[in-house]
């Protein structure tokens, strides 16, 4: 009987990602498409899969070692125009190993700010019967 040592990494492939997301995106909004795989066996093989830092963002498994990364919250492309999401696999064997892979997300703007004076009045003067006044 041959017993399996815990060898190999995970290893994260990422099979789709949005160019970008309009920050009008409503929460659960699909971001991009994940697979996880451990070539190992048993414990070795299996992997859990997570985000790392505070980030609007979560991961919802799709099915088998399959993960889709959403959005979790409202984003405001004036608050931040990109985030990069470190996402971690690890394995479950006894000497753990993982892999990390980052997700750039750029936030898309979208026409939701009313243009504002900064001032609550403006004073102008103007001369009276001068060439090229408006």
């Amino acid at each position: 009987e041959v017993l399996d040592v815990n060898d190999n990494a995970p290893e994260i492939e990422l099979s789709s990602v949005s160019a970008s997301i309009p920050e009008d995106a409503p929460p659960r909004t699909v971001v991009a498409l994940l697979s996880v795989r451990d070539r190992d066996s048993g414990d070795n093989g299996r992997t859990e899969c997570a985000i790392e830092g505070d980030v609007p963002f979560s991961l919802t498994a799709a099915f088998a070692d399959h993960y889709e990364l959403r959005t979790s919250a409202a984003l405001d492309r004036e608050t931040t125009a990109e985030y990069n999401v470190s996402i971690v696999a690890a394995d479950r064997g006894r000497a753990r190993l993982s892999a990390r892979e980052s997700v750039r997300v750029r936030i898309g703007d979208v026409n939701d700010n009313a243009p504002r004076f900064t001032q609550a009045a403006y004073s102008v003067w103007v001369s009276e019967n001068e060439a090229g006044a408006v």
